[in-house]
């Protein structure tokens, strides 16, 4: 990993080197050649769902050269497209140490029909490198159900169809079956019994689904062992290269002069990057010769708004635009026949009704998300902190500055309006420099938006008089006030300012787990129809006895465990087992 970032900033450090997620061939070239290739499997719950059901899926990102969990790019991006053409979604998934996970839920708008779950990073585009997997969707609310024509009777293409799912589906190695076994105390439970799966020591990375099974045929879905065959590989010649996301989250965009000024010099401009809020992201980028930059984001975030602008008094005279989302360029896809008849009406109709009841009570059996671990300023000096709730607090900024703040005051100017300035400690070096003044997370330029805020609106204001160097800038100290609301950027009206949505990285949740160990008598009238009854998108079987247990449902049937994933000697793993969920009473 140490090599490949070496590599990147030789490339970064080139004169006229494009900073954006995607060179040129010629400066990328080398990075094609040095970096390993990447390829993805994902690992999904159904390749069969109804509309009110959850699309689960876990994303491993492997090295082509050593078969292991790459740790190369830290972003993933899935797709659903169906065959018009149409997403789904398109979802941005933070990888670690190879690994992402993530859910949608089926919206009733949804139409039924056949699609692909698409999944890539954006160093994969470089070779058309994707993966594709089959999904069909049946949505009982719409009455177009013609994605799905019916195959007549004893129709040889509907039997070689049905034989095609089943032994794709069922297709494992015999080397994998032996790597790790699912032993269960038994093979029939009643309803709502408690299930103990007891899995063998074989450290590695691992997703499990418990799910019922279909008694129809369904699109074919790989695994691990086989999943190659749904990774598509063009090779395809690009003008450019696209830059691993080997930090996090990497933008890009550029300045454009207006059409007045279009001889204005593009190199060195500076960019300020905010993302606001009480935990915000501030960064500075700098512009190459083309007027290009990027923003590199390794930490998490929790708002999709941003905020760029043009730091200095030339700002006025360009235009911010940021590059688009990575997007791969995907060929014709080939969508699995898929069929349902009348014959089905009761079955498809029992389905929805379980999905209905058991979304009606989801506030009871609600998945939880991880919180975001707070964030430490960017800057590591300890500042002067006046919580403005500790002192008597004072009509304006003007009088909050001059009676309570120390070592800081406003200067009034005639040619540049008001300016807040720091004093700073004795020996400092004075560069003649503005201090950056922080509201919220964003850099305000115009310090009279401030000083003319409404003072009782302000929380807290936080003083750092050292000179301050952020990248290649340097700031004569930093103001940074926190506003009671935390709302200063929701009202911040500058020309100035490029105001950007961001693509959300999907939260990691925690999904609920059914348990009928306590409380028995509460849960005894709320309904329980799930189908799906259990789904750990990672499991490490790094003990000598590894158990999972989960509840079984109100819902008979037949039921398939499907452990995936790879050991940590990159071998791959499918191992599925069944069970059965007998029609009777409850076992509480």
């Amino acid at each position: 990993m140490k090599k490949i970032i070496i590599l990147l900033l030789g490339i970064l450090l080139q004169p006229g080197f494009s900073m954006a997620q995607a060179v040129s061939a010629s400066e990328g070239k080398e990075l094609v050649k040095t970096i390993e290739e990447e390829k993805p499997y994902i690992h999904y719950n159904s390749s069969l769902l109804f509309a009110g059901e959850y699309l689960y899926y876990k994303f491993y990102n492997l090295s082509s050269k050593t078969e292991n969990l790459s740790d190369l790019s830290q972003v993933a991006y899935l797709e659903l497209i169906g065959e018009d053409g149409n997403y789904i979604f398109k979802h941005k998934i933070l990888l670690s140490n190879g690994e992402g996970q993530g859910d949608f839920f089926i919206p009733t708008d949804v139409p039924s029909g056949k699609y692909k779950l698409i999944g890539y990073t954006n160093w994969m585009r470089n070779r058309g490198t994707f993966f594709a997997g089959n999904i069909a969707v049946i949505n009982p609310y719409r009455g177009d159900q013609s994605a799905f024509h019916k195959a007549p009777k004893n129709d040889s293409l509907s039997q070689k169809t049905s034989e095609k799912f089943s032994s794709t589906s069922g297709a494992f190695s015999a080397q994998t079956e032996k790597l790790i076994e699912i032993d269960l105390q038994k093979t029939n439970f009643g309803k709502r019994e408690r299930v103990v799966l007891d899995l063998e020591e074989v450290p590695g990375n691992y997703s499990l689904s418990v799910r019922i099974k279909d008694t129809i045929a369904i699109p074919a879905k790989s695994t691990a062992v086989n999943f190659q065959d749904n990774i598509n590989l063009r090779n395809k010649k690009n003008d450019s290269v696209y830059l691993p996301e080997l930090r996090g989250n990497l933008l890009s965009g550029r300045i454009i002069p207006k059409a007045s000024e279009a001889n204005l010099r593009l190199a060195g401009k500076k960019v300020a990057f905010s993302i606001p809020g009480e935990n915000y992201i501030f960064k500075i980028a700098t512009t190459d010769k083309q007027g290009r930059f990027y923003v590199n984001l390794d930490e998490q975030y929790a708002n999709p708004d941003a905020l760029m602008q043009i730091i200095g008094e030339s700002s006025e005279h360009f235009d911010i635009k940021p590059d688009p989302a990575p997007k791969m360029e995907l060929p014709a896809l080939n969508f699995e026949d898929f069929f349902i008849s009348p014959d089905l009406e009761d079955w498809i109709i029992d389905r929805s009704v379980y999905n209905q009841i058991e979304n009606a009570y989801y506030s009871v059996k609600p998945d939880t998300i991880k919180a975001l671990e707070p964030l430490e300023p960017f800057y590591t000096v300890e500042p002067e902190v006046y919580d403005l709730d500790a002192y008597t607090r004072f009509k304006t900024i003007k009088e909050t500055f001059v009676e309570i703040i120390m070592f800081s005051w406003i200067s009034n100017r005639r040619d540049k309006g008001s300016q807040i300035m720091i004093r700073q400690p004795e020996g400092a070096t004075n560069f003649n420099i503005p201090a950056l003044l922080l509201v919220d997370g964003i850099m305000v330029q115009d310090h009279d938006l401030f000083i003319n805020y409404p003072a009782h609106a302000v929380q807290s204001i936080k003083i750092l008089r050292n000179n301050f160097f952020l990248g290649s800038h340097i700031f004569a100290g930093i103001i940074d006030v926190e506003t009671i609301r935390g709302d200063f950027w929701e009202n911040f009206n500058s020309e100035k300012v490029k105001t950007i949505e961001l693509d959300m990285p999907l939260p990691k949740r925690y999904y609920f787990k059914q348990s009928y160990k306590e409380n028995l008598s509460s849960n005894e009238r709320i309904p329980d129809f799930r189908t799906q009854l259990l789904w750990e998108p990672s499991i490490n079987l790094d003990s000598e006895k590894n158990s999972v247990e989960f509840y079984t449902s109100d819902v008979p049937g037949i039921y398939e465990i499907q452990l995936e994933g790879f050991t940590k000697e990159g071998i791959p793993v499918a191992v599925k087992k069944q069970f059965t969920v007998l029609p009777g009473e409850q076992k509480l």
